[in-house]
């Protein structure tokens, strides 16, 4: 019975560990002087494996920090990435993705944001 409590206690420790290191990170804001942008760059399903090649060559872990819809027939690559500017985004971009990649400055919005701006919408 004292070897079951033991397992079940450890197992609970790890588990509770493991979920407050999850939302540490998921919650952690930017850097300072960074923002969070979203990165979505479409291709075609003849380029696909150029881009991946693109992206694999520029740094073998740059790969895991996409996801890719093609597997779904979505030829897109979509990453976020926390950067000082758009042009900073574009730099991290293999050259034949930076005109067709669509970079977004992505926000938070608090509950105090969220008042206000109904407060403002009804001055108006």
């Amino acid at each position: 019975m004292k070897r079951v409590l033991s397992f079940l206690l450890v197992a609970a420790a790890l588990t509770t560990a493991s979920v407050m290191a999850h939302s540490a990170d998921v919650a952690k804001p930017a850097k300072a002087g960074k923002s969070k942008y979203l990165v979505i760059a479409p291709h075609t399903a003849e380029q696909c494996l150029t881009a991946l090649d693109e992206i694999n060559s520029m740094n073998p872990k740059s790969l895991a920090a996409w996801d890719f819809g093609c597997k779904s027939g979505d030829h897109t690559a979509y990453m976020t990435v926390s950067a000082t500017s758009d042009d900073a985004v574009k730099a991290m971009l293999p050259a034949s993705m930076r005109d067709q990649a669509k970079i977004i400055k992505l926000s938070k919005f608090t509950a105090a944001d969220l008042k206000m701006a109904h407060q403002e919408v009804d001055k108006h």
